[in-house]
């Protein structure tokens, strides 16, 4: 297993949540301690952007069902709803819209949301062809400078249900 960018497109209920819960189980299993089997939980997060506020909610809880047995916390960050700087030390999984992250990736001089980041997961990706694609992109793109700039491996994971230009996207998003 290959811890790649990659891009699933898969039709609706063919298991594309699951794909993403593989990726954040990998980059826990990479901050597992041979030792004891505990996780360092410090040593990583992970962003989930969802769309709408409605499947950043349900994506927390999928999520906190799943992963809070290894001590995972997941919190939603949205425009409704901020996140302390403790608390974002104490979130492995941040589950957040577009238009937050953007925000919160935007403001270059403070790193204290993504310098930790390992993974970025961008749900419905084919909405780059959508009103909000702007978005979306500046996102990619600067997960993508990011890496070539502190030559820090972050790994981007989209999934869509519909992509005709699966071929570019991929290409944007750095997939092989």
């Amino acid at each position: 297993f290959e811890p790649d960018n990659m891009l699933v497109c898969a039709p609706t209920g063919a298991g594309k949540t699951n794909v993403a819960m593989l990726t954040v189980l990998h980059e826990l299993g990479k901050v597992r301690r041979s030792s004891d089997g505990s996780f360092d939980l410090s040593g990583f997060k992970v962003v989930y952007v969802a769309p709408m506020k409605a499947l950043v909610a349900e994506m927390v809880g999928n999520f906190t069902a799943r992963l809070g047995k290894y001590g995972v916390v997941v919190k939603e960050l949205t425009g409704d709803i901020s996140l302390s700087r403790s608390q974002i030390e104490e979130t492995q999984v941040i589950v957040t819209t577009p238009e937050k992250w953007d925000i919160i990736t935007r403001k270059s001089g403070d790193r204290t949301y993504t310098q930790a980041v390992k993974l970025v997961i961008i749900d419905e990706v084919h909405l780059l062809h959508d009103g909000r694609g702007p978005v979306l992109e500046n996102i990619i793109a600067r997960t993508v400078r990011q890496i070539e700039a502190t030559q820090e491996m972050i790994r981007l994971v989209g999934l869509s249900a519909t992509l005709p230009n699966f071929d570019d996207v991929a290409a944007f998003m750095r997939v092989d």
